[in-house]
């Protein structure tokens, strides 16, 4: 037998099919699964997220080693409460009633202060302060307390419970004084609109 006959022969021999994937007993409207393994870079992915899950899971919630966003608002707002105390004493003294009745004297001040008035107090004062939502703040009366420094607490801590904010929260420390000095102006101007409301105060003098 020749070489090319030999090479023809083996040429001819059929090649061995592979193997059926083996079918699952289960069938779903008549359709039954292979039992095909999966890709090996997914069943790879799938075991990576699962070590990750649990040590994250370790070092967030099992141990102190690691801190939740929660955790972390949670000790920012005790950090802000801790201090909250210095800050008022540091702002409580760099103002008084003498420097509001000064700034209440300032054109610069007053000027600053009634941009900031009618940009954030005119939707419950209205811009010349005659009240709306809130009181009257240019008749003889006072709802909280009777001094400039009242008057300045009211603005900066706001009254709960009410619509008047805590601005002291929302504006810089500068503009708080500024609103306040010119608040305080207001009194004593008499325009008409909001019914009384509080206890009678005298007008500031300067």
């Amino acid at each position: 037998m020749s070489a090319h006959t030999i090479t023809a022969d083996i040429a001819t021999v059929p090649d061995e099919p592979a193997p059926e994937p083996r079918l699952l007993e289960h069938a779903y409207d008549g359709i039954r699964e292979y039992d095909n393994p999966l890709p090996g870079w997914w069943s790879a992915i799938f075991c990576v997220t699962i070590v990750f899950a649990a040590a994250y899971g370790a070092y967030y919630h099992l141990g102190d080693w690691g801190q939740t966003p929660g955790d972390k608002y949670v000790a920012a707002l005790a950090s802000y409460e801790s201090q909250r105390g210095a800050r008022d004493q540091a702002e409580a003294a760099s103002i008084s009633e003498g420097a509001l009745a000064r700034n209440a004297a300032d054109p610069t001040m007053l000027a600053t202060g009634r941009t900031v008035f009618v940009a954030r107090c005119a939707s419950c004062h209205t811009e010349d302060g005659r009240g709306l939502i809130g009181p009257n703040l240019t008749d003889g009366y006072q709802l909280h307390g009777q001094t400039r420094m009242d008057i300045y607490s009211t603005v900066r801590k706001g009254v709960p419970g009410t619509a008047m904010l805590a601005w002291g929260e929302q504006l810089p420390p500068s503009d708080v004084i500024a609103v306040a000095s010119y608040a305080t102006t207001l009194r004593g101007q008499n325009v008409p609109g909001k019914a009384r409301e509080g206890q009678p105060v005298q007008p500031f003098t300067p």
